[in-house]
């Protein structure tokens, strides 16, 4: 009979823990052991291969159930029999944890004991779809075994902000297909998945609704739309906000600031401009004797705070020349010069 183990203390937890701390658990051991993170150490690899078997069991309300029955009979003096089906001895069945870098075999890592498969008869493993083993990961983004947690970038434009309302992007994953572990073949037949490639892309195209305030670095949760944990728990999607560069605008905390040239006649004398902006230009006042560098405040014409009030727009007057000058323009700005 296989010896006895003991899956709480492996994670850490008392009999009594919840789903949640169980979770929570098997996030931080399954990091702190991950192999990724300790490369070539081998007592690292045994303890995340505890820790995953662990976590198969204890994640699993019905497993959960006959272990804590055998873990009480054992207790109370009661010998302990292979239920059928059972498969003790023969060392580790060839089960997969669904984690790990993409392109990585990480199968031997996920095997699970003779204890194991004597109660439970090898089940367990990563989660399937399609009947194809997969594990899904946003490329760049860190995800990592025990996390479901993704992350997207989405760049937007100062006209987006300002509007607001649903926004749509498209949100590349890929699918490394787990049975040819990147290599590109399965037992001398090319894997169906990924046709020889050893992972296969894909695209969902999703919706988000734009809150007031957003701004450069701005992240954005949806909830339950990243990937799927171990345990089979729904993982959320961040969405990090990208403010695209535009050549007429910088943007200075909720303000908008252009750059106006005018002439200089109008500088000196004052007229009426018109000043760029995201949604559309608006029609402004230019004082006479305006300098180069003045600003000129028009106010809610930046962007959204979350409040629901917008910042302002700024005119930085230039003072530009024409790209010719007639006889005429030139003669007076000789008289001018002559009146200084």
């Amino acid at each position: 009979m296989p010896e006895f183990i003991d899956y709480y203390a492996i994670m850490g937890v008392p009999k009594s823990a919840s789903e949640a701390e169980i979770k929570s658990a098997y996030r931080k051991l399954a990091m702190k052991y991950h192999p990724d993170r300790n490369p070539g150490n081998k007592e690292a690899e045994a303890r995340f291969k505890s820790i995953n078997e662990a976590n198969e069991v204890l994640s699993d309300p019905g497993k959960r159930r006959t272990y804590d029955q055998l873990e009480k009979d054992r207790r109370e003096g009661r010998t302990y029999a292979p239920p059928p089906g059972g498969q003790p001895g023969g060392g580790y069945s060839r089960q997969r944890y669904s984690g790990g870098r993409p392109g990585a075999d990480y199968g031997q890592f996920g095997d699970f004991s003779d204890f194991f498969n004597s109660i439970f008869g090898g089940g367990g493993g990563g989660f399937q779809r399609g009947g194809e083993d997969f594990e899904e990961y946003a490329p760049g983004f860190g995800h990592q075994a025990g996390q479901a947690d993704m992350e997207a970038e989405l760049t937007l434009s100062l006209s987006d902000l300002i509007r607001g309302g649903q926004q749509s992007f498209s949100f590349g994953r890929q699918a490394v297909c787990r049975e040819c572990g990147g290599r590109g073949r399965l037992k001398n037949r090319i894997c169906p998945a990924c046709g020889g490639a050893g992972h296969t892309t894909e695209s969902r195209e999703m919706r988000v609704n734009l809150p007031k305030g957003l701004r450069d670095g701005t992240r954005i949760r949806l909830k339950g739309q990243g990937g799927v944990s171990p345990s089979g728990r729904a993982g959320d999607l961040y969405v990090n906000i990208r403010l695209a560069s535009h050549p007429d605008f910088t943007v200075e905390g909720s303000d908008i600031v252009a750059r106006v040239p005018v002439l200089p006649w109008d500088a000196a004398l004052g007229a009426e401009i018109s000043v760029p902006a995201p949604d559309g230009a608006v029609k402004v006042k230019l004082p006479a004797g305006s300098r180069a560098g003045r600003r000129l405040r028009i106010s809610g014409r930046g962007l959204p705070r979350e409040d629901g009030s917008r910042g302002a727009l700024y005119a930085v007057i230039t003072v530009d020349l024409p790209a010719s000058l007639s006889a005429r323009q030139l003669d007076l700005f000789r008289k001018l010069k002559e009146t200084e």
